[in-house]
């Protein structure tokens, strides 16, 4: 039955031409498909991009190795979009991908629901207003308390989903 639904919603999603979370990655977008199948919170995060002018495109994390994932503090407008990326470790159990590319997902949703950020001077001061403490070997990383939480609460639903299939 996940099977089927997981098929289901990788068509729908990939052939959707309103898709705001992209990749040209396979295996990212086999995460962000079971993290949608998988997640409320995932999904939900899917869904509110989808409903915004942010478009959000996943790639492979080539720096910052000490980084599961991070939000690239660069932004580009184009005939009503923005548009931001998504550096993404996607090395490692399915579980903590997901749970990581939920909480930089939360970070593109903080942009989205602010129409003050319009390019890469107001995403810094927006970044800046919501960051909590947090260092990142010395060079400038900025965090949010809501995008820890989705990263937990992300985490939470998949093993939930892992148990009750298990059943």
């Amino acid at each position: 039955m996940v099977t089927v639904l997981t098929l289901a919603l990788s068509i729908a999603i990939q052939d959707s031409p309103a898709r705001h979370v992209r990749t040209t990655e396979p295996q990212i977008q086999a995460f962000i498909d079971e993290g949608c199948v998988r997640s409320k919170t995932f999904r939900q995060l899917i869904t509110t991009l989808s409903q915004s002018d942010v478009i959000v495109y996943v790639e492979p994390q080539l720096t910052r190795p000490a980084l599961g994932g991070f939000l690239v503090h660069h932004i580009i407008r184009a005939d009503g979009w923005r548009y931001v990326r998504v550096a993404l470790d996607y090395r490692g159990s399915p579980g903590r991908v997901i749970a990581v590319l939920g909480h930089e997902l939360q970070h593109a949703v903080e942009i989205a629901m602010d129409a003050s950020v319009r390019d890469d001077e107001s995403l810094q001061q927006m970044v800046r207003r919501g960051a909590i403490a947090f260092g990142c070997g010395g060079t400038e990383c900025y965090e949010t308390r809501a995008a820890k939480d989705v990263e937990k609460r992300v985490l939470r639903e998949l093993k939930q989903s892992r148990a009750a299939s298990a059943r």
